[in-house]
């Protein structure tokens, strides 16, 4: 967990790759990454499907897009599950542990959003038949080595003053909040705030407007999942406990998510 933990300041998003295709040791790496990666919930399994021709499916899947631009890749990891409540935030927190250790391996990668019909994804991978694709992860060597790593200046994410409606936070408890402050959002929304009361960090999600509601929020969902797992990876790298506890925290421009009680 402290090579997770350590990648979240080494980790960038790539959106221009080297499509020369990665060794096969090197795409073994990455199916054993995906073989175990941790679920959020019980009952919620996150699968992943590597699909090897990534030039081939670029070219038929149009709405492959990035943050900003449409993404083409060696290769793709089709990351699919089962369409039931909380889907989304299992599939972010799934992910985030997948593109950390993928970028330990000196594997670059970028997060994905399918605008793509599933019956082109099922040309390239077998998907199971109660599984819905939700996003794609882009990955391979970048286009120029120098751009694995982020520059100094490479993260625009909010302040912690921004992100934390409610405190103080105690000092001891700032890497983690730190920590999650980096994590990837769509299109660097960054929806998530945190309550904070004692040893209890409350993780809520920005609302949105009526217009931005329909675009963003199921996105926003996902970036949830991720914020979670960056938390989570943060604390387990220092020995922490903890226990994720669900409490009726109303807000009137937040939805709550979850609790995270930290054992002292």
């Amino acid at each position: 967990m402290e090579a997770l933990y350590e990648n979240i300041f080494r980790r960038k998003s790539t959106r221009n790759f080297n499509m020369d295709a990665l060794d096969e040791a090197s795409l073994l790496r990455v199916s054993d990454i995906l073989h175990r990666a941790p679920n959020l919930f019980e009952g919620l399994d996150v699968h992943f499907h590597i699909i090897r021709d990534g030039s081939g499916f670029s070219e038929k899947a149009t709405g492959i897009i990035g943050a900003y631009t449409k993404v083409k890749a060696p290769h793709f990891i089709v990351v699919t599950a089962n369409t039931q409540s909380g889907f989304r935030q299992a599939v972010g927190y799934s992910i985030a542990h997948v593109i950390l250790a993928m970028n330990d391996l000196g594997i670059a990668t970028c997060i994905t959003y399918p605008g793509v019909d599933k019956s082109v994804i099922e040309k390239h991978a077998q998907l199971e038949e109660e599984q819905e694709p939700v996003l794609f992860i882009a990955f391979g060597n970048p286009e120029n080595p120098l751009e694995l790593y982020p520059k100094a200046d490479y993260y625009k994410r909010r302040p912690l003053k921004d992100i934390i409606i409610q405190g103080p936070v105690k000092r001891k408890y700032k890497f983690i909040l730190e920590a999650v402050r980096l994590a990837p959002s769509s299109f660097n929304t960054q929806p998530w705030r945190f309550s904070v009361d004692g040893n209890r960090i409350h993780l809520m999600r920005v609302k949105l407007g009526f217009i931005k509601s329909k675009f963003f929020t199921s996105l926003n969902k996902i970036d949830m999942g991720i914020a979670l797992a960056y938390m989570i990876i943060a604390m387990k790298s220092k020995g922490m406990k903890f226990k994720l506890v669900k409490q009726s925290i109303p807000h009137t421009d937040m939805e709550y998510m979850i609790t995270i009680e930290i054992q002292e």
